[in-house]
């Protein structure tokens, strides 16, 4: 095994100890529910803002990437919308068929699994793409959760329905961009100001592996959180679910994703070869936890939210990572 895909695995498996040590610790009543919200807080305001800024720091500044803003919102929206009908036909009320449209459009591109994917096995022969693999997946990460909250706020309140003592969507669309939740979006813009204003980044960061830290800081708190909330049991209530997310997120979106590349690519202006690569390599990324985040903010089902969510992301595991990893390490 190269030094990368050893890098990535230990990631992995670091992943999954912290997700089991989170679930292990409701279990014994050590924590309880309620604890993952203050750490999913912490780990998306300020470490994976932290990360947001450093990486983009170093995107390559090219008019090329101004594609992404064109490619992610298309990723997100046409896998949700095309899934609708299907979901409806299966028996789906409108509350599950909110769940599968929010999960089909939202992926775990972030820090907890795409990104760190592209960092580690885009680095190149001697590492030396790895912070611009890294930056093109935080671009792409930050587009989605924009387009998230533009286009899947207002689906989910249409398939939720409106309940006693919620806002508006567009109150709530304002109020996102502007709470500290939103600071990771608040970071990264940052981040592509500096990159393109040819501020020199600061490389003793990198001599006290500052990237890496955050990200295994980020891992445990996203991980740990999932854990602390995770109901299982739940699986087999939703077999044909899992089979047509499998379906659009392992096939449908990366065979999209290639069309509108191949479409991009007939422009004068086509993505750079790298950025090329990361969008096919996230376009592979399970099920996002957004979504089951957006599941429980609109009444939708917050119980099969989380049990397509586990389960995607252990198909995930098992089908197209030992793929991405052969073809990439």
């Amino acid at each position: 095994m190269d030094p990368r895909t050893l890098q990535f695995t230990v990631f992995c498996v670091f992943s999954a100890l912290c997700l089991a040590a989170g679930y292990g610790a409701r279990r014994r009543k050590l924590l309880g529910e309620h604890t993952a919200r203050p750490i999913h807080f912490m780990t998306v305001s300020v470490v994976w803002g932290a990360v947001a800024l450093l990486s983009l720091w170093r995107l390559p500044p090219d008019r090329s990437n101004l594609w992404l803003i064109v490619i992610e919102p298309l990723l997100v929206a046409v896998p949700a919308f095309a899934v609708i009908p299907i979901a409806r036909k299966m028996g789906c009320d409108n509350k599950q068929t909110g769940v599968v449209a929010t999960a089909a459009g939202l992926g775990n591109l972030g820090f907890t699994l795409g990104a760190y994917l592209c960092y580690t096995l885009l680095a190149g022969p001697e590492g030396q793409q790895s912070e611009a693999a890294l930056a093109y997946a935080v671009a792409q990460v930050n587009l989605m959760a924009m387009a998230g909250v533009l286009m899947m706020y207002p689906l989910a309140r249409h398939f939720g329905g409106q309940h006693t003592g919620d806002i508006s969507v567009t109150r709530l669309v304002i109020t996102s961009f502007f709470d500290l939740r939103a600071l990771m979006v608040h970071c990264a813009i940052v981040g592509v100001v500096l990159a393109y204003l040819h501020v020199p980044y600061p490389r003793v960061l990198d001599d006290y592996y500052v990237i890496h830290g955050l990200f295994y800081l980020g891992g445990f708190g996203g991980y740990f959180g999932i854990g602390l909330r995770l109901r299982l049991g739940d699986a087999r209530r939703y077999l044909r679910e899992h089979a047509l997310l499998a379906a659009v997120k392992f096939a449908g979106i990366p065979l999209l994703s290639a069309g509108i590349l191949s479409v991009v690519n007939l422009t004068p202006l086509p993505l750079a070869s790298l950025g090329e690569r990361v969008v096919i390599v996230e376009a592979f990324m399970p099920v996002a936890i957004q979504s089951v985040m957006i599941a429980n903010l609109f009444h939708l089902d917050g119980r099969m939210a989380s049990t397509l969510w586990l389960v995607n992301t252990v198909l995930f595991v098992l089908l197209p990572l030992p793929v991405l990893v052969f073809w990439l390490g």
